[in-house]
């Protein structure tokens, strides 16, 4: 669906409010990102990627549409880029959108089990497997300057057939280019437990993330840098390209309790949108789909008295650098930010306007989406 909208371009100026203190152990700014600068014409359906491009015009990808374009805010103009399929310029399944060098962006087609690259002008060019002849399947979670991407794996890049359930997972850098992939970090890894449906129809009964565990989470820079949320002890880690470490200090925070409406709504977001992943007979790769699975049934579910720091993959890194740190906050409250710097240290905390969901950055932007009562989504951009 791709309705018109009347023209409200809703052109305003971004408002950063700076507040005092957060509390009696916070020593930073609070800013609120209170208007949109833009928003688009036109909505989307669901959103499942986005990159700004070098002219300020935004590639959007639309998972529920099965389409990717190529927008620009200025004249509400809209470019189709490629369409379904499964050969040459198409794709099944549009996903994450990661920044190529040269201003081109890769397409993550988890429907094909590909990535593509499309240049500036939206032209669908090279295309690879997301299946490494080693067996890996690729599900890359950043990109940097360089091309080179970067995902996390089960286990580390020596365990093999019968070497046991792991431990944690190894922060993996895989360059496009040579082939060569190689470990970057370790984390710990989250916890599972046992999910069934509440009923209604057909239900299920299996294993998935147990729910509000403290897990860390990380993001790439530009530069090959790697930021490490810690939960345990809420800090950031900068791991670099040469191995290095740059360890910030500990950030206090006061944890918020876990109410009834928040076990909800994480049962609503783990029925929803659930990849699934089809192999062929000779395990080349078959493709894959988004489906929606019965609810968990709460009431079976051990959930923990409070939320952690932050929330499960909390961490983006803009393109100047700074590591931002979604953090958990109480039932209905605005998606809130720790900002970083390259030294781990906490420079400020941001908090979106009302209802807006965090979709991605650009250069000095953010975007976020709302969404109405139609189940649309639309796209506002802010100045950070």
């Amino acid at each position: 669906m791709y309705a018109k909208m009347t023209r409200t371009a809703l052109i305003g100026v971004l408002a950063l409010v700076a507040a005092g203190p957060l509390s009696a152990q916070d020593d930073v700014a609070r800013k609120n990102l209170a208007r949109a600068e833009a928003l688009f014409s036109e909505p989307f359906s669901r959103i499942a990627g986005l990159r700004e491009l070098a002219d300020g015009r935004v590639m959007i990808s639309d998972r529920l549409e099965q389409a990717v374009r190529i927008i620009d805010f200025a004249n509400s103009e809209v470019v189709e880029v490629g369409h379904v399929g499964q050969g040459p310029g198409e794709y099944r399944m549009p996903g994450d959108l990661l920044a190529l060098p040269g201003d081109s962006t890769l397409l993550v087609d988890m429907g094909n089990m590909r990535m593509t690259a499309i240049s500036p002008s939206g032209s669908m060019e090279d295309a690879a497997s997301l299946l490494l002849p080693s067996g890996l399947l690729l599900f890359p979670n950043g990109i940097d300057e360089a091309g080179r991407l970067y995902l996390d794996i089960a286990g580390d890049l020596t365990m093999g057939p019968g070497a046991g359930l792991p431990d944690s997972l190894a922060v993996a850098r895989f360059d496009r280019a040579t082939g060569s992939i190689d470990t970057v970090g370790q984390l710990p890894m989250a916890k599972v437990t046992e999910l069934k449906s509440d009923g209604g129809g057909f239900g299920f009964s299996g294993a998935g993330i147990a729910p509000f565990q403290a897990v860390d989470a990380w993001g790439v820079a530009a530069d090959g840098r790697v930021a490490v949320a810690r939960a345990e002890d809420y800090h950031i880690e900068w791991m670099t390209a040469g191995g290095a470490k740059v360890v910030g200090p500990q950030v206090e925070y006061e944890p918020v309790p876990i109410t009834h409406a928040d076990k909800e709504a994480w049962a609503e977001r783990m029925s929803s949108g659930t990849f699934v992943s089809v192999m062929s007979a000779d395990g080349s790769g078959g493709g894959g789909r988004a489906m929606n699975l019965p609810k968990p049934d709460i009431d079976g579910i051990d959930f923990p008295e409070y939320k952690p720091p932050f929330t499960r993959g909390a961490v983006n890194v803009t393109p100047e650098g700074e590591a931002w740190v979604q953090r958990y906050v109480a039932f209905g409250e605005p998606e809130t930010f720790d900002v970083f710097d390259a030294r781990g240290r906490r420079v400020k905390q941001v908090v979106l306007a009302e209802g807006r969901s965090f979709i991605g950055f650009g250069s000095g932007t953010l975007y976020a989406v709302w969404t109405d009562d139609d189940g649309l989504q639309w796209l506002e951009r802010y100045r950070r």
